[in-house]
């Protein structure tokens, strides 16, 4: 199955709203609530939910139900990096997964693969290792909040 063009831009657009949403837990220190994340990001709160609960089932999260429930922060922010989360939304769909996929399978597409491959790898390598230098908590110290 092909991703569109617009699933990439969903993606990334994820990977962003969650950046801010891990910036204001971390910050807080205890339970958020989805629609007091969403408020602050000017969001709907259901929407919020499926994206965070990615990050739940990668154990980046924990939520507490009830009254005063919420999400929280499992992993202390100095510890948490971008990549882990970048991974975790499965944003990080591989750049080299991607092109593969617009590729034919003919004698010419076999050749561009061979041209691409280790160009496209290196690409992955590069995001990822640009994300394991940061964490949330540089996050936090950055946006100043």
């Amino acid at each position: 199955m092909t991703k569109s063009r617009n699933t990439a831009y969903l993606q990334y657009r994820s990977f962003g709203l969650v950046l801010q949403a891990l910036v204001i837990m971390a910050r807080k220190g205890n339970t958020c609530s989805s629609c007091e994340i969403a408020e602050l990001l000017s969001m709907e709160a259901t929407q919020l939910r499926r994206i965070l609960a990615k990050l739940t089932r990668e154990h980046i999260l924990v939520t507490r139900e009830g009254r005063d429930g919420g999400y929280m922060l499992n992993k202390n922010p100095e510890d948490l990096t971008l990549a882990e989360i970048y991974q975790a939304l499965e944003v990080g769909e591989s750049c080299n997964k991607a092109v593969n996929d617009t590729i034919c399978f003919n004698d010419f597409g076999v050749q561009m693969k061979a041209a691409c491959g280790d160009i496209l790898e290196e690409m992955d390598r590069s995001v990822l290792g640009v994300l394991e230098q940061y964490t949330v908590a540089d996050m936090v110290r950055k946006a100043g909040y």
